[in-house]
């Protein structure tokens, strides 16, 4: 099998949840969401490494409570950069030189099932990326600057992103090579591959794998945790 790391995301703040507390380390049902993340990867025998890359403000502070989780997994924290694209570079320059698949997810996605992950391992021996994204049901429009419809946008085959986002590390550490040639920043990873022309296979996930970011979504994250217990 194929030697896979993950790379958890974990540095956002709280400022959308109105709070002092970084959104990762707000608890649900007794504990931080990034640790229900955690939790889910360690719990995967197909991930053989966790990086967590966190605030550089927080990274003592983060070591000292994830240290406490008892993770049974190798795990490192890793300082994060200014931009997502930056945080996942730093990420990607810690994994062990024996990696040859890599998973980059939301601290803040505790909700992603094992199944939708394993799935995502088993097609990159097929593509250069896989992600999981959800099938848009509602009509889409887009605006003007003045929020006056300019166009219906057909929603066949449009899907949202989500994370997990899988790559084969060579093809990933390559585009994040380039993307830094050209002084280009990206919104997530599948898009920095697509830009250099590399196959990213969409599979299907579930509503559920929410990101948590503002008060709504930590209640709603409290009531499926509850309807799952």
């Amino acid at each position: 099998m194929d030697f896979t790391s993950a790379v958890i995301v974990a540095g956002g703040s709280g400022v959308r949840m109105g709070s002092d507390i970084p959104k990762q380390f707000l608890e649900i049902k007794g504990f931080p969401v990034l640790f229900h993340t955690l939790m889910l990867f360690d719990s995967l025998e197909e991930i053989d490494e966790i990086i967590i890359v966190v605030p550089a403000k927080l990274e003592d502070f983060s070591r000292e409570k994830i240290n406490c989780l008892g993770l049974k997994k190798k795990f490192q924290i890793k300082s994060g950069g200014k931009t997502r694209q930056d945080s996942v570079k730093e990420g990607l320059s810690c994994i062990n030189t024996k990696s040859i698949k890599v998973l980059v997810h939301d601290g803040v996605r505790p909700f992603v099932q094992k199944n939708e992950i394993q799935s995502l391992i088993k097609e990159l021996n097929f593509f250069d990326g896989a992600i999981l994204g959800i099938p848009v049901v509602e009509t889409i429009k887009k605006t003007d600057s003045e929020k006056i419809v300019t166009n219906t946008i057909p929603r066949e085959n449009i899907f949202l992103a989500q994370t997990p986002q899988g790559f084969r590390v060579s093809v990933l550490k390559k585009a994040h090579h380039l993307a830094k040639e050209k002084d280009l920043d990206f919104t997530d990873d599948a898009a920095l591959l697509e830009n250099f022309g590399f196959k990213v296979k969409i599979v299907e996930g579930s509503r559920e794998n929410i990101k948590i970011t503002t008060p709504a979504d930590l209640e709603f994250a409290a009531k499926l945790l509850n309807g799952w217990s």
